[in-house]
């Protein structure tokens, strides 16, 4: 359940997922109000959203499976030409498919056409990658167990 609050008065409380509709039938903008939810309801929100927008579960893990794929055979082709690269020319000849492949993700980065979730998140990318570390520890910790 979400609160919505009017300076220090709570006005209503709606399911998060209403308080969009419930703000659009009060003739309320979210700049009028303070919107306030436990961190269950706040991430369960934020699923739906990305469900709706992005695409299911299934559809985003294939994505970033896409991506990571690309980014293990291009880094090790890249890995390749490095060991034998000879000359500074040599080197830079190396990288210059990965960095053509990834041209247009960080020119769209750049100006802005494509956003990274990181970076967006609370927190930033500090605590992204401070969450990837608890999360894969988290994981590994599971499969020292005996349970495992």
């Amino acid at each position: 359940m979400a609160l919505i609050k009017k300076g220090a008065e709570t006005i209503a409380a709606v399911a998060l997922r209403d308080v969009d509709g419930w703000l659009a039938d009060e003739g309320l903008e979210k700049s009028d109000v303070t919107v306030e939810a436990n961190d269950a309801e706040i991430r369960t929100a934020a699923r739906a959203a990305i469900n709706r927008t992005a695409g299911d579960t299934e559809t985003l893990v294939g994505t970033y499976g896409d991506g990571v794929t690309f980014l293990l055979v291009e880094i090790g082709k890249f890995a390749a030409a490095l060991k034998v690269a000879g000359s500074m020319a040599a080197t830079k000849t190396a990288a210059a498919p990965l960095a053509d492949a990834l041209d247009p993700l960080v020119a769209g980065v750049a100006d802005g056409t494509i956003k990274l979730p990181y970076k967006v998140k609370d927190g930033g990318q500090a605590d992204a990658l401070a969450e990837i570390g608890t999360r894969i520890t988290k994981v590994a910790e599971a499969l020292e167990t005996d349970d495992a």
